[in-house]
């Protein structure tokens, strides 16, 4: 059916901006224009292809996985393609927006609330679940196949398009973006950085939190994915959910480019980083229209304490 068509290949873009008088320049990837509209459309399409080839995955086989959205919605779509039966297990604070177009792919929506446990208590009930219906998991926070879609794929794409490159900046949501894009930029350049963001109050790798919340769905959940290699990660950049979704809105109305709140955090990151010495990349995830009850849909926020307020957009160009 070459589905493979849908899935990659995905625009790249320069953004020209100003901070704190200094010009410079991020390169990121529009992610958006995969198949269900996200990043994570390459990694459930490649899971599902490759464990339907090596036997792992069989026919007509259910298919359970965790997930605070994207990812769900990937798996969803795709099972729904290759006779799958889906079962997402989330936590119940992401976006209507996220749960309602996982069950318009046919899948069933397991909500867990913060009460009940949150996300580690997704992860049990998920595989108490699966092992009683006798379902595959993908386990995308332990399956190395993650990384390894993002190494073949993204992070190809991003040296074709700009083979100067030499960093990268992503949020951790189960790492295989950051790891699997940077390691791929690190072999083609070992001076190559990766440089990883967590949301600044719930930071586990750089402060060491144990708990807290924030509003930037799809990353920052309360643990480390094992496929996150700690040793591979360079630095590491915090920013607050307000900064994140004010400067997507910002994005969106300036630009007139709708991206998700992962999206400004990542561009926010790679601007508070960026030097002479680096020539970074990122990427936009998904788009805005997952977040219409969410914070994003309201107005710019003008607070100039705000550091997405600091940030002089000047202009994009697609590359």
């Amino acid at each position: 059916m070459n589905i493979e068509k849908l899935v990659g290949n995905t625009p790249a873009i320069r953004i020209d901006y100003e901070y704190e008088g200094k010009t410079g320049s991020i390169y990121t990837k529009l992610e958006y224009y995969n198949y269900t509209g996200s990043i994570k459309d390459r990694m459930a399409l490649y899971i599902i292809q490759n464990e339907r080839e090596n036997g792992n995955l069989k026919e007509g086989q259910a298919i359970v996985e965790v997930t605070s959205g994207n990812t769900g919605i990937s798996f969803s779509a795709f099972g729904a393609l290759y006779g799958h039966e889906v079962h997402i297990f989330m936590p119940d604070w992401v976006s209507l927006e996220r749960r309602k177009i996982i069950e318009m792919y046919g899948a069933q929506v397991h909500l867990v609330s913060k009460e009940e446990g949150g996300f580690k208590k997704a992860l049990e009930l998920a595989e108490e679940f699966a092992n009683d219906i006798d379902a595959y998991r993908p386990l995308q926070f332990d399956n190395e196949l993650n990384p390894q879609a993002q190494y073949n794929t993204t992070g190809q794409e991003i040296i074709d398009a700009i083979p100067d490159v030499n960093a990268f900046v992503s949020g951790i949501g189960t790492g295989g973006t950051l790891m699997g894009i940077g390691k791929r930029l690190k072999d083609n350049n070992p001076e190559s950085k990766i440089i990883a963001l967590e949301p600044s109050t719930l930071s586990i790798l750089k402060m060491g939190m144990i708990e807290g919340s924030h509003m930037i769905e799809g990353i920052g959940d309360d643990f480390i994915p094992g496929i996150v290699h700690e040793n591979l990660i360079d630095d590491i950049v915090l920013i607050h959910d307000l900064d994140a979704i004010n400067m997507s809105k910002r994005i969106a109305k300036e630009f007139g480019l709708g991206i998700g709140i992962s999206s400004g955090a990542n561009f926010l990151a790679s601007v508070l980083v960026d030097n002479d010495d680096l020539k970074i990349a990122t990427v936009f995830p998904d788009d805005n229209k997952k977040y219409i009850t969410t914070k994003l849909s309201e107005k710019v926020d003008e607070n100039p304490d705000l550091l997405s307020n600091r940030v002089k957009l000047i202009g994009f160009e697609v590359i």
